[in-house]
């Protein structure tokens, strides 16, 4: 009883602190930035996202990732897809996001990462899937 009392006292408060936090816009970014090429051309430039209630920045970098993988024919594993959306939400600051917030992710950022993911050796994609038994790779109400 003291333990559901304690969780909702918590739950309260991180509530009511979270309200509290101003709802800038968020851009994920990266250092190095490639041109677009041609073959680029069906992608697009940004993916903005308005947060739902429960999205947090790394649900959102997960559908970034999954919109430029089938936009632009690139096929990620779900390993792979973990790998880019944490280092997306990693280069962001890991923010906490406001319902309504709007979130961009530039393409040419995502596609970088996703390049970085396809050259992964057997060892390393093999920790990263270790985290896809715990992630939900549903990303409609995102």
């Amino acid at each position: 009883m003291k333990r559901k009392l304690l969780i909702a006292v918590f739950s309260m408060f991180a509530l009511g602190m979270l309200s509290a936090v101003p709802n800038p816009t968020v851009d994920a970014q990266d250092e190095p930035v490639t041109e677009t090429t041609q073959a680029d051309t069906n992608v697009s430039e940004s993916y903005v996202f308005e947060a739902q209630h429960g999205d947090s920045y790394s649900v959102l970098a997960r559908k970034a990732t999954q919109i430029y993988g089938i936009q632009s024919s690139t096929n990620l594993s779900l390993a792979q897809i973990i790998y880019v959306e944490t280092n997306l939400t990693q280069a962001a600051g890991s923010p906490l996001l406001n319902e309504g917030q709007q979130v961009t992710f530039n393409t040419v950022t995502v596609k970088e990462w996703a390049d970085r993911a396809l050259t992964l050796t057997d060892e390393q994609e093999a920790a990263w899937d270790y985290y896809v038994q715990f992630t939900d790779f549903n990303t409609n109400n995102a």
